[in-house]
Order: C-alpha cells, then sequence, then structure tokens
C-alpha cells in the first residue's frame, strides 16, 4: 500500500510541476498556426488577369495523381461566351479530398499552372459528399487566414 502511495504521489508531482510550464498550443481559432511555405493544403485552380480559367482540361493531373483523386472533364469552348484562354476547358473538376494525399505531383503535372495547392488545411465535414471539392469551390477557394 505504500508504493502504492509513492507513486501516487511522484505522479502527482510530475503534474503540478508541468502546470506552472509554458504551452505548446495555440488559441485557434483566434491565431492559427504558421506554416513552412512549401505547405501543400487544399486546392484551388487558378484564373488569369482577365478572369479567364486557365486550366484547359488536357487531363495530365488525372494521369499522374498516385490516389486517382481527381477527374476531369473537357469540352470546347463555346465562341460566344469564352470561359478559357484557349478553345478547350474544363466542363467538370472533381478533386475527392479524402483520397488525396497531398502530394503535389497535380500541381507539377499542370503545364498552365492552373492546379494549385493553397495553405488551407481545414478539412473537416460530416459527410463524405462534402469531401469532394467541385470546379465551382476550386474556382473560389474560401481561404481564412
Amino acid at each position: 500500500m505504500l508504493d502504492g502511495i509513492k507513486a501516487i504521489a511522484k505522479g502527482l508531482g510530475t503534474t503540478f510541476k508541468a502546470l506552472g510550464e509554458p504551452r505548446d498550443t495555440y488559441p485557434y481559432p483566434e491565431k492559427r498556426r504558421e506554416y513552412s511555405p512549401r505547405f501543400r493544403g487544399k486546392h484551388m485552380l487558378a484564373k488569369d488577369e482577365e478572369g479567364h480559367e486557365l486550366c484547359v482540361g488536357c487531363g495530365l493531373c488525372e494521369a499522374v495523381c498516385p490516389a486517382h483523386a481527381i477527374r476531369v472533364v473537357a469540352a470546347e469552348a463555346p465562341n460566344d461566351k469564352p470561359v478559357s484562354w484557349t478553345n478547350r476547358y474544363s466542363v467538370d473538376y472533381e478533386v475527392d479530398l479524402i483520397r488525396c494525399i497531398f502530394c503535389g505531383m497535380c500541381e507539377e503535372a499542370c503545364p498552365t499552372n492552373a492546379v494549385r495547392l493553397t495553405p488551407f488545411n481545414e478539412l473537416a465535414a460530416y459527410d463524405r459528399e462534402s469531401m469532394i471539392a467541385d470546379k465551382e469551390e476550386l474556382l473560389h477557394p474560401a481561404i481564412r487566414k
């Protein structure tokens, strides 16, 4: 019984000693953690200065993705309404954020620099359907700082 009391006292001593030390936690969400400039978070599709989509729907990002998390459907752009800076554009672009391993290979494979990985890392959802980022969400990312 005496050994049990000594063990409890030793554990409480360790706990009370650590109470006065500063913590390495952040008061989230008031203060967010700073990440390295090389950090790869949620995807986005970039636009040029005139507002045209840079993605031409070539499918290289889909082909190079090791997790098969990207789906691209391309089409010819209508003549009356230019969507992209070329005559091709991606009609549908989806990224399954559950399957994605955020390796950055899609970003490297993109010949037009349309696919970019942002520093946004708050990826939480209640269902699987909301973890699939569609084209509209990727063109207008909600990056909070």
